[in-house]
């Protein structure tokens, strides 16, 4: 049991205000993605030609189908992250105004729905990103070559060592 003022700033702070800026957020980038998009489809119908016949413009549409598939998986976590933990924290600031009167099992479910979130993330974005799913398969199958990608030095080139920010690492 926690008093009042302290289940409020906790709540505003950890979950609320952080709630309002990510929708704000999408929403300024949902805006500006269809702004783009009516623009692309104007200037293809007004060149009357299609997208695969200039290489600019079929550049151009390509970012941008994956920076909508980006802004759509996030949308995703995002989404899901809301729904798993909102539970817990509309209990959380309601509990102490009705004199802490919600069961002790209906806490225990809304926070396991928010530990489910932990869960859900790596399961999402193995579903929702290609890279991140082929990363995945490799750490879970040991690295099985079934599902590495082929090297762009031959076939007998194994990658062993790779660069990330700056520094060297070495693949076992």
């Amino acid at each position: 049991m926690v008093n009042k003022p302290y289940a409020l700033t906790c709540s505003v702070v950890a979950f609320y205000i952080p709630l309002v800026l990510m929708v704000l957020a999408y929403q300024r980038i949902y805006v500006t993605a269809h702004a783009h998009a009516l623009q692309i489809s104007m200037l293809q119908r007004a060149g009357g030609v299609g997208a695969s016949s200039d290489s600019a413009d079929h550049q151009r549409n390509h970012r941008m189908r994956t920076e909508t598939k980006a802004a759509k998986t996030l949308c995703i976590i995002m989404g899901c992250f809301c729904l798993c933990w909102a539970p817990f924290f509309i209990t959380n600031v309601v509990d102490p105004f009705i004199d802490y009167t919600v069961p002790d099992k209906l806490w225990a479910a809304c926070l396991w729905l928010g530990y489910i979130n932990s869960m859900l993330n790596p399961i999402l974005y193995a579903f929702l990103n290609k890279s991140f799913r082929r990363a995945f398969l490799i750490i879970l199958c040991c690295g099985r070559k079934r599902y590495r990608r082929p090297s762009i030095l031959g076939p007998r080139a194994p990658c062993t060592a790779t660069q990330i920010n700056g520094s060297t690492h070495v693949l076992k």
